[in-house]
């Protein structure tokens, strides 16, 4: 099967009133959906970017990676991510490349789950059925009552676990609302909280010493990415551990942190760490050292991925593209369901394409 073509679309569908953590303000989600067809039949995989260069990732797959794989084996998606490696080697295969290598990868194997009409997570030897999902949000541009009225909306769906941000103006207003929201969920829902990279080292280990009988999960992301040595002094100087990952590009930077020590809790994002194929690398490195699993945002992907790997935690739930769904995720008892459609069973509304999509 030659790959016939692949092609790309931007969608657009703005945020009213935008929403912000302690690093970003989010007006608009961005997504460019790349398509690869082989054989008359399609993988679809999706890029999200809020307002953060669309135009360029739509670009780079158009323009560059499109031209090194038209013609060739679509069955031969570990020959292609390494074709499309080696042709950003001079450029950087990271940021952008990395995007648009990762896509291609993720929609491959979702064109070769629906050649051979099985879900994708058969293909890596599916072990449950369904699995934890934690709702996310918690924006530091929340008032009291709209963090509130989320996290109620969450626990009366079922979710066994919320995750809400820190990194507001101070240390004590951060503080107040995790113990606002734990309050308000009891002991047995799992608490994480996401800084966004944005707190100094004092500051973080300040505020996860008081925050140490709020019972959380997690901290994620509370140090710039690269600060390793700071990382390590943190988890020296809390019982609460720590989680980071969705900002790395590649296998590399994930064996560093493992090596640290410097981390518990392993986080990759699709479409930066490199793919299906990156995925499952470090999936695999996180297993080998005990650490738990637990992705970065792209649910109807990361759900056939995680249900192959008994060290997850759960996975990350946004509610933002449902609407645009044909076959949005169910859950049940407060777990995902995997779905069994063919490939990741990823399939956009006719209407949103049409209502939301920036014509270039």
């Amino acid at each position: 099967m030659k790959i016939e073509n692949i092609a790309t679309r931007w969608l657009r569908i703005p945020l009213t009133p935008p929403i912000a953590d302690s690093t970003h303000t989010l007006n608009a989600i961005d997504l460019i959906l790349v398509e690869v067809t082989a054989g008359g039949v399609t993988g679809l995989c999706y890029m999200l970017s809020f307002d953060y260069a669309p135009a360029v990732l739509k670009g780079f797959v158009d323009q560059e990676l499109k031209r090194h794989v038209l013609g060739l084996d679509a069955d031969d998606i570990r020959g292609i991510f390494e074709r499309n490696m080696r042709a950003c080697e001079y450029v950087g295969q990271c940021g952008i490349a990395m995007w648009g290598i990762s896509a291609i990868d993720t929609a491959l194997w979702d064109l070769l789950a629906r050649r051979l009409a099985v879900p994708v997570s058969l293909l890596w030897g599916r072990h449950v059925n369904a699995i934890p999902v934690y709702g996310s949000g918690g924006w530091v541009s929340y008032s009291e009552n709209k963090l509130g009225d989320e996290v109620r909306g969450y626990l009366a769906r079922g979710f066994r676990g919320v995750k809400m941000k820190i990194g507001g103006p101070s240390e004590d207003w951060d503080v107040a609302r995790v113990k606002m929201v734990r309050e308000m969920i009891g002991p047995d829902i799992a608490l994480m909280v996401d800084a966004n990279q944005a707190l100094p080292l004092a500051r973080a280990i300040r505020t996860a010493r008081r925050l140490e009988d709020a019972g959380l999960t997690w901290i994620e992301e509370p140090l710039p990415r690269d600060d390793i040595e700071g990382y390590q002094r943190l988890a020296a100087s809390t019982s609460i551990p720590l989680a980071a990952g969705e900002r790395e590009y590649g296998v590399e930077p994930f064996r560093r942190l493992i090596a640290a020590r410097a981390i518990s809790v392993i986080q990759p994002d699709l479409l930066r760490v490199g793919g299906v194929t990156n995925w499952r690398l470090v999936a695999g490195l996180a297993e080998t050292h005990r650490l738990a699993l637990a992705p970065h945002f792209y649910r109807e992907y990361d759900v056939h991925l995680a249900a192959c790997y008994p060290n997850l935690i759960g996975i990350e739930w946004f509610d933002w593209l449902d609407p645009l769904l044909v076959n949005p995720l169910e859950i049940r008892d407060g777990l995902v369901v995997v779905p069994d459609r063919p490939g990741f069973g990823v399939q956009f509304r006719p209407e949103a394409l049409k209502e939301y999509e920036v014509r270039t």
